[in-house]
């Protein structure tokens, strides 16, 4: 699973990651309720710039339509939109190039195509891509959306297990400390290739085995946050914002797994989970979890703007309750450029 960018990409990004840059172009004069709300949606969603978010904010009196053309990077590999997900990746060591255009409508539709590119060392590829219609609706009392994700996948060993996702939050936003809640469910496949032991016989031997995994997985988030901000720092229209917020994630997962050898299946519930855990977090003894608080989770989100510039980065720290020793804590950023017009 591990992975590193071309050296042009890594030297850039490199860069990137220490300025934490991202430079959007919007018409609209920075304020403290646009950033304000643009924090909290950025929490709440994983969405990974600002653009989009503070568009939407600022058509809450003059309702208009827009696209948004981004570019990011990230270790959040799993989900485009729900970190409960992403937070039971194996390892966080990947990095992925996600390039992405989001057009989103007036009444609160949109639709966004993002792609996921990276490299093995040998070869740079477009393995993955998200198709995702979302609704979305802010005001200054509270915030809710609902969104669907499609991922199309070149490489089932390296991509999201996930197929289908559905990912669903609110936000009460009318007290200093932020009440909100999110849901979200999706199922999927991939396909595993292991070394195992079998029987034949009564004799031993190990063999490679292909075989299918199938996983449904279900969470349930509750967090409160709230954004500090500051503006005039150096000019008159410039805001530095910082969004701390700290979550309890509740889950259920289910997996089965299927070989495509021709002999008995392997029934050592081990070796089968070890399969699993290359990639996805799951339960220490069984295919089948019950509904349980499985991570605490803590995030922070940085952004200064002035005109249309923006700086923002975002860390998100996960511990994963019921991981294998070693396998517990899952740390989360993510970086972006973006464009919207």
């Amino acid at each position: 699973m591990s992975s590193k960018l071309p050296n042009p990409f890594l030297y850039f990004f490199s860069i990137v990651f220490f300025i934490n840059l991202s430079t959007q172009y919007v018409s609209a004069q920075v304020n403290n309720s646009t950033i304000d709300a643009a924090m909290d949606l950025s929490s709440l969603k994983n969405d990974s710039l600002l653009s989009e978010l503070r568009m939407l904010l600022d058509s809450m009196n003059k309702p208009k339509s827009f696209f948004s053309a981004n570019l990011s990077l990230s270790n959040k590999l799993f989900s485009a939109k729900n970190n409960a997900f992403n937070y039971q990746q194996s390892t966080t060591s990947s990095v992925a190039f996600l390039p992405s255009l989001s057009y989103y409508n007036k009444s609160g539709l949109g639709l966004a195509l993002t792609t996921y590119f990276r490299s093995n060392g040998q070869q740079s590829s477009f393995y993955q891509t998200a198709v995702t219609p979302s609704f979305d609706k802010i005001n200054r009392k509270v915030m809710y959306g609902v969104s669907y994700s499609y991922y199309l996948k070149s490489s089932s060993t390296s991509a999201t297990p996930y197929v289908n996702e559905i990912y669903g939050y609110f936000q009460g936003r009318k007290t200093w400390i932020r009440p909100a809640l999110s849901l979200g469910w999706a199922n999927g496949n991939y396909n595993d290739i292991s070394v195992i032991p079998i029987n034949i016989n009564g004799n031993s031997r190990f063999i490679t085995d292909t075989s299918n995994v199938k996983l449904t997985d279900l969470s349930i988030s509750a967090g409160i946050s709230h954004s500090f901000s500051l503006n005039k720092l150096f000019s008159k229209n410039d805001l530095l914002s910082i969004t701390p917020q700290i979550s309890i994630i509740a889950g259920k997962q289910q997996f089965t797994t299927t070989s495509n050898r021709p002999f008995p299946e392997f029934k050592d519930r081990n070796v089968i989970l070890d399969r699993v855990r290359k990639i996805y977090k799951v339960p220490s003894t069984t295919s089948t979890s019950n509904a349980s608080v499985q991570t605490l989770a803590s995030s922070l989100n940085v952004s200064y703007i002035i005109q249309s510039i923006s700086i923002s980065s975002g860390y998100y720290m996960g511990f994963y309750i019921n991981g294998t020793p070693g396998n517990r804590v899952s740390h989360i950023f993510n970086l972006g450029l973006g464009l919207t017009f």
